[in-house]
């Protein structure tokens, strides 16, 4: 799975429990690498993107979990992440 690393141009697809899909395109920053927390039972990662909702143009400026967080908490999110091209843009 892709992990952005700090100042990648990043598209984010999520699909939620409730069947919707948004895509957002932004900057990664803020990048947590997942692995153990400091509580060592609990896997985190993840990071923050700074960008737009590519279906409304809206303004986004969120915190989003890795990929592998959610696969292992949460499998009613579903994710991917890629680098963003000049077409996405």
């Amino acid at each position: 799975m892709f992990t952005p690393t700090d100042g990648d141009r990043i598209v984010l697809t999520r699909t939620g429990r409730d069947g919707r899909t948004t895509s957002y395109i932004g900057t990664a920053t803020e990048v947590i690498p997942y692995g153990p927390s400091l509580i060592g039972s609990v896997w985190i990662g993840g990071w923050r993107l700074t960008g737009r909702n590519l279906a409304t143009g809206d303004a986004e400026d969120s915190y989003f979990a890795c990929t592998e967080a959610l696969e292992r908490y949460d499998q009613g999110i579903r994710q991917t992440v890629r680098l963003a091209t000049a077409a996405d843009e």
